[in-house]
């Protein structure tokens, strides 16, 4: 059992992390108002469509350079590329309407082949039957293209409301609403966006989205129709890991949850200060993947404030205990706070377990 003396240094020293983050935020901040006064100053919002170093025309759906890969049980090595064009390649596809459809859009540099796309699938095969769709649009984002940056999410979030729509309307699809939209940084907020594009008549709803430590960049303006939120989908569920940083604070969901309190990551700490905030807003994506196999389960509750979490003071009744990541109750609601190891494996378990061997403890 902790002392309150311990309880009061721990607290202390992840107030000293917090404001030391916050500070970071805000110069970042600064930096995002100067490149907005050069950009008024020296650019046009017709520039948009005027570079070369990212999206290259036409800027149209389907894109050549957005794709789609199909990854079944049986075919995890060799996937499938669908092309929304032609109703035979769902058709010729292992598809399988029977199984859940996950839809997976990675961040900024990442890549059907890279991780955490390749990890995830491998967890959930190891689980049961999916349908597992990659969108890949790596080949579009390995150099920063400023110009496009605002613009570029929506337009890949259009190509993927257009893949839904194809989905729906195909005899072996399904609707959105049969569909869970997983997206990690930017990725959460392209998911978002894809319910902009939906005609609930056509389309449906999308069913799920799980947005992974939802980016912060080019989203601090509060234009709340740019941002993942609970309308998107008849569930969301945002998981935090680099809140203030690199990651949004929110909330953004039906239910959030703040991973041993949001912001900073056991484990992360590291010789840069660049490395640090890194490790504590990629970390996200090791605890979700776990969810989806781990037996303890990472056990969630709600708690009045961040301080009372730090502090240690929050007090939840049995019932308020949810299960975060892959399994979580789509009843859930509200903001809840959760724990974790510092390694692998990550979840701690149901806490009410151990009281009940330990009374001490509680």
């Amino acid at each position: 059992m902790r002392t309150r003396a311990q309880i009061l240094k721990n607290f202390k020293i992840q107030l000293i992390e917090f404001l030391c983050y916050f500070m970071l935020l805000l110069l970042y901040i600064q930096l995002c108002a100067a490149q907005n006064w050069y950009n008024k100053k020296n650019g046009d919002i017709k520039d948009v469509f005027n570079t070369s170093s990212c999206i290259p025309k036409p800027y149209s759906c389907p894109h050549p350079q957005i794709q789609f890969y199909l990854y079944t049980r049986r075919s995890q090595k060799q996937p499938e590329l669908i092309d929304s064009l032609n109703n035979d390649s769902l058709f010729n596809s292992l598809y399988n309407r029977k199984n859940p459809t996950k839809l997976v859009i990675h961040g900024f540099g990442g890549g059907r082949n890279l991780s955490p796309s390749t990890d995830m699938r491998a967890a959930y095969f190891y689980n049961g039957a999916y349908n597992i769709i990659i969108v890949d649009y790596g080949s579009l984002v390995r150099e920063p293209c400023i110009k496009q940056m605002e613009w570029a999410p929506r337009f890949c979030a259009l190509c993927i409301s257009q893949f839904i729509r194809y989905l729906s309307l195909h005899p072996r699809g399904v609707k959105a609403d049969k569909v869970h939209v997983v997206g990690y940084s930017i990725g959460a907020h392209i998911a978002g966006l894809v319910a902009n594009y939906l005609d609930p008549k056509i389309d449906g709803k999308l069913g799920r989205i799980t947005g992974l430590d939802p980016s912060i960049f080019f989203y601090t303006r509060g234009n709340h129709s740019r941002d993942v939120d609970p309308s998107d989908a008849h569930f969301v569920d945002i998981l935090h890991t680099g809140s203030g940083i690199l990651g949004q604070w929110g909330p953004n969901g039906h239910a959030d949850f703040y991973i041993n309190g949001g912001t900073s990551q056991p484990g992360c700490g590291s010789e840069t200060l660049f490395q640090t905030v890194a490790c504590d807003h990629t970390k996200v994506t090791p605890y979700f993947i776990e969810s989806i196999v781990t037996k303890r389960g990472f056990y969630a509750y709600p708690c009045p404030n961040l301080v009372s979490y730090l502090i240690g003071w929050c007090n939840p009744e049995d019932h308020e205990y949810v299960l975060m990541g892959e399994h979580v109750s789509h009843k859930a609601r509200g903001i809840y706070y959760v724990r974790t190891n510092p390694k692998v494996p990550f979840a701690q378990g149901d806490p009410r377990k151990r009281r009940k061997t330990n009374p001490a403890t509680s």
